[in-house]
């Protein structure tokens, strides 16, 4: 009789020690899983807040934040880009090759996340302050759009710091929110991460046309 009843309780044990085993395994397999999800979710939500092209901004001569909306766009964008010496505030061949590759591997359809468009990724809202076309895929408008945004954010730039930006400055102004690169004094030590990572593998790939 003691034999009889050992044996399927012994069975039962085993099997719950079994399900002990397999139900921390499964939890550590998941954890392993969705933890680096979690972290990227986070990281990509992170650079939402401050990436995005100068969206919805076109940056004045006094240096302020100004919303597209409240601007007459024929005394805006023609204004605030005053004249560079040389050609240190346009948009060269290797910058504008450069940029329409690491934003859209110079794709002429591409339409980002947020509505950007064009291959150098504007947001339309700041376009409209530029030109009054809409043929975002027409190659030589996008240029001209992006050098004058690009002369904008480099009177800007000199305006506020009283020196030449970088290459890695300069794509750091075009890729995030208007603002941002201010708040953070213009320290590169002191920007996120990727925008950081971003901006050297911009300068990186003007240093690999150049050579």
């Amino acid at each position: 009789m003691s034999d009889h009843w050992s044996q399927p309780t012994n069975v039962f044990m085993t099997k719950n020690k079994i399900k002990l085993l397999v139900i921390p395994t499964l939890m550590l397999g998941m954890a392993a899983v969705l933890v680096p999800l979690a972290i990227w979710t986070a990281q990509a939500n992170s650079v939402r807040s401050f990436a995005g092209d100068n969206r919805g901004f076109v940056p004045s001569v006094a240096g302020t934040a100004r919303p597209l909306a409240a601007e007459n766009p024929a005394t805006l964008v023609r204004t605030t880009a005053a004249p560079v010496a040389g050609d240190s505030g346009l948009l060269n061949a290797r910058h504008r090759f450069a940029l329409g590759m690491i934003e859209t591997a110079n794709n002429d359809d591409e339409i980002g996340g947020a509505g950007e468009v064009s291959r150098y990724q504007i947001m339309p809202s700041v376009w409209k302050h530029y030109s009054d076309s809409r043929s975002y895929q027409n190659p030589e408008v996008s240029l001209e759009v992006a050098r004058q945004h690009w002369t904008a954010l480099h009177a800007f730039f000199k305006q506020q710091t009283h020196r030449e930006p970088t290459n890695f400055d300069m794509y750091v102004l075009w890729n995030t929110r208007y603002g941002y690169y201010a708040s953070k004094g213009f320290n590169p030590a002191r920007l996120n991460p990727v925008v950081r990572d971003r901006a050297q593998r911009f300068v990186n790939l003007i240093e690999r046309v150049e050579s």
